[in-house]
């Protein structure tokens, strides 16, 4: 399930996983995972890791375009 940008979960019925970040040095992505026998404390990991995610890496221009737009009232959003 795509929870937001850079933040993909997915369960292979023994295991929530999500990717963390990036090993420069293996070259290789860093992957984050919880027991699937625990999905509440899996949903807090992953709701922290979107809170980063959210606060760290801001909307793109255009979607940040859209997003004033749409609170403005603006019906015109090209």
């Amino acid at each position: 399930m795509s929870v937001w940008v850079g933040l993909v979960v997915w369960c292979d019925g023994e295991r929530y996983w999500w990717r963390t970040g990036w090993d420069a040095l293996r070259k290789r992505v860093v992957y984050a995972w919880h027991p699937a026998l625990e999905p509440v404390r899996a949903a807090r990991r992953v709701a922290l890791r979107y809170t980063y995610l959210r606060d760290n890496h801001p909307h793109s221009e255009l979607i940040t375009g859209l997003v004033s737009a749409t609170r403005s009232g603006d019906e015109d959003v090209r």
